[in-house]
């Protein structure tokens, strides 16, 4: 899941949607996903709110060891 907020002062923000993962979490495939969100506003600063799985499940053959999110690019226009 992925929260997007918007702030005119850097300090105050409010959500401005929330987009959800594509990937089912028992798929182990090595993949990509866009998280696109369009927010129909005009704001100075955007944060992102991405959030993890947490410990491994137990099915997992790394079962326990920490999940991890990867970003590779953000685009605003």
């Amino acid at each position: 899941m992925c929260s997007f907020l918007v702030s005119d002062d850097g300090i105050n923000y409010k959500l401005a949607t929330t987009v959800d993962t594509k990937v089912d979490v028992k798929d182990l495939k090595v993949q990509t996903q866009d998280f696109t969100a369009g927010l129909n506003t005009n704001t100075r600063y955007i944060k992102l709110i991405a959030k993890q799985y947490g410990p491994l499940p137990e099915w997992h053959e790394s079962k326990g060891a920490p999940s991890y999110i990867f970003a590779d690019e953000i685009v605003v226009e």
